[in-house]
């Protein structure tokens, strides 16, 4: 009797960890996966297309647009005060018949819940658009090749990794040259509505 007692102790030590295993696998097949820790930061690339300067010049072309973001330079417990502490980016915005531009700055994510959130971006931009008192009907007169970029989105985290957001991006005259020659013909920057695809890494 105290061989049968024994041999089944060490039966049931041995088989503990396999049928924690299958609780675990059976617990997470009925949607109750034990709870995780946030993400650690990090990088995020995007991709994605987009329209071009909808209802004015260089209307009806498409537009490519990429972007590089750096993790958060810290990390906050309170929701609210996180969405204070930016990101940095460096993208490009590139169309083959129209004004392209590059650019730098910084971005700032508000969670609205766990798979939905908002962002404001803005910075610095170089663009090689048309400027002066000769510009092509099709193309827009950019007044300067140097200035802000300005950009709003609403996002959606499709998986830990995954997410799509839809993007709504504008290249700024203001503070052009005050030179005649530069803002001849009411010069007006860009703005492209799109959505990208985001991977974080």
């Amino acid at each position: 009797m105290v061989r049968v007692a024994s041999l089944f102790a060490v039966l049931s030590v041995l088989s503990a960890p396999a049928l924690a295993q299958n609780d675990r696998g059976g617990t997470r097949a009925l949607g109750y996966a034990p709870a995780t820790e946030a993400p650690a930061p990090a990088w995020e690339a995007r991709f994605g297309l987009g329209a071009a300067n909808p209802g004015g010049r260089e209307s009806g072309l498409v537009n490519v647009g990429g972007e590089l973001l750096t993790p958060r330079i810290a990390s906050l417990n309170d929701r609210l005060a996180n969405a204070f502490v930016p990101r940095f980016h460096l993208g490009s915005s590139l169309n083959v018949n129209g004004t392209q531009y590059a650019y730098a700055g910084a971005t700032w994510t508000f969670d609205v819940s766990q798979s939905v959130f908002l962002e404001a971006s803005l910075g610095a931009a170089v663009n090689n658009g048309k400027t002066g008192f000769v510009v092509p009907e099709n193309r827009l007169n950019v007044g300067c090749n140097a200035g802000a970029r300005s950009a709003a989105a609403l996002g959606f985290r499709l998986s830990d990794r995954w997410s799509l957001i839809a993007t709504l991006e504008h290249f700024s005259t203001t503070g052009c040259s005050d030179n005649p020659v530069v803002n001849a013909g009411n010069p007006r920057g860009p703005s492209n509505f799109g959505a990208r695809l985001g991977y974080t890494f």
